[in-house]
């Protein structure tokens, strides 16, 4: 299953709305930066920089998601996440 599916159906239906939309961002932000890879595969339109600077955002979101959603039950998907992302190659 998809690492974004996955912390989708975990994060979408949380009691708190600060939760929610932190969540939202961070969904969009990580979209973003798989659409700039795949740009970036197909074609030079991404250049390094954009996909470094959608990498370092998508980290920034993700890391103001873990202040807000605390809890052990939510860590290891973040964590599959922020691996993802740490993982994605700048250069391809």
């Amino acid at each position: 299953m998809d690492i974004l599916r996955k912390a989708n159906d975990r994060f979408d239906n949380h009691s708190d709305p600060a939760v929610r939309g932190a969540w939202r961002d961070v969904r969009d932000r990580v979209k973003g930066l798989r659409s700039a890879v795949k740009a970036s595969h197909h074609s030079e339109r991404a250049p390094r920089e954009t996909v470094q600077l959608k990498k370092r955002r998508a980290l920034k979101r993700l890391k103001r998601l873990r202040e807000k959603a605390s809890s052990r039950l939510y860590r290891t998907t973040l964590d599959d996440l922020e691996e993802e992302i740490r993982d994605t190659p700048v250069r391809v």
